[in-house]
């Protein structure tokens, strides 16, 4: 495989003002299983593949206008959970949070989720209209009618599993009301070269958007302790652990690959890339650092993220 790895100068820009947000949270186990207070569900049937279910979470004084944040769950298919690390986050700064429970029994597998559905099981490409991909925006507007709410662009985050749903997501561009996605500890990345196979480079991906594959506005976000080469779910396919021993090495070595590969083809080149010191494979202490970038505040687009 010649996927090159980069690596990049003394990485101490924000650590300082990060290391404020990263509270302890409310542990996984005290999480799980658990009902949400406040929180609601909405199933949608209709936006052209298996039904998925909506936890969301919109406070009683967020406003018909609030962002909309979508939140895309892990490996254990558990919304329930991830909504609960972001139910004061929500609460605190006025957002509506929605995740999209992607059940294990319509959407088997890393196929069915990760990777999108995009191939059925006998390998042939899906119709567009059935990738789980293409499941946000009409999960989008199904949620904007059901509460009345009135914005006209969401925010898409993704931790683990669904960092790498998020990334992929963005390289195809699938997105079209999308303000900017945040992709935080993927496992793996396809990444930008033609001569490794999908879901891990180009060669047989489907085409992308006409805008291409760096246009979407998009943040990679590495937790610098998410460093286990052991990680119990780290995945471990060949075309993987060729990205790098551990998911903060694979971050990098994708994001500078990619920034490499569109300033050599001249493409706009929309990414940056945010390292949050001390947290390790941790979806509730990156949300900590995600709400910043929704609120606001915006890292430098193309910087370098190095440790």
């Amino acid at each position: 495989m010649s996927i090159r790895r980069s690596f990049f100068s003394k990485y101490a820009l924000w650590a300082a003002s990060w290391m404020a947000l990263l509270l302890p949270l409310v542990s996984h186990a005290e999480l799980a299983g658990i009902d949400v207070p406040g929180s609601k569900r909405l199933t949608v049937a209709d936006w052209g593949g298996a039904p998925i279910t909506l936890w969301y979470l919109r406070g009683a004084d967020t406003k018909a206008d609030a962002p909309i944040v979508f939140v895309m769950h892990g490996v254990g298919r558990d919304a329930d959970r991830y909504l609960a690390e972001w139910r004061d986050i929500a609460l605190t700064n006025d957002i509506v949070v929605v995740v999209p429970e992607y059940a294990q029994n319509h959407f088997p597998g890393s196929e069915g989720y990760n990777f999108g559905g995009v191939f059925d099981e006998a390998g042939n490409l899906q119709p567009k209209a059935r990738w789980a991909y293409s499941s946000i925006e009409p999960l989008f507007d199904a949620l904007r009618r059901h509460e009345n709410l009135s914005a006209e662009q969401y925010w898409l985050f993704g931790h683990s599993a669904g960092a790498q749903f998020v990334h992929r997501f963005v390289m195809l561009g699938v997105a079209q009301r999308m303000v900017a996605a945040i992709s935080a500890n993927a496992g793996s990345y396809m990444f930008p070269v033609n001569d490794v196979d999908w879901p891990f480079g180009l060669r047989g991906a489907p085409k992308g958007g006409d805008a291409g594959i760096f246009a979407s506005p998009m943040v990679l976000m590495l937790g610098d302790a998410d460093s286990d080469p052991n990680h119990r779910s780290l995945p471990r396919q060949p075309a993987a652990m060729a990205q790098g021993p551990h998911r903060y090495a694979r971050g990098q070595n994708f994001y500078g690959t990619s920034r490499q590969i569109a300033e050599r083809t001249g493409q706009t080149f929309n990414w940056s890339c945010v390292i949050v010191p001390g947290v390790a494979h941790d979806n509730a202490g990156i949300a900590r650092a995600a709400i910043r970038i929704i609120k606001g505040w915006k890292p430098t687009p193309g910087a370098d993220c190095a440790p």
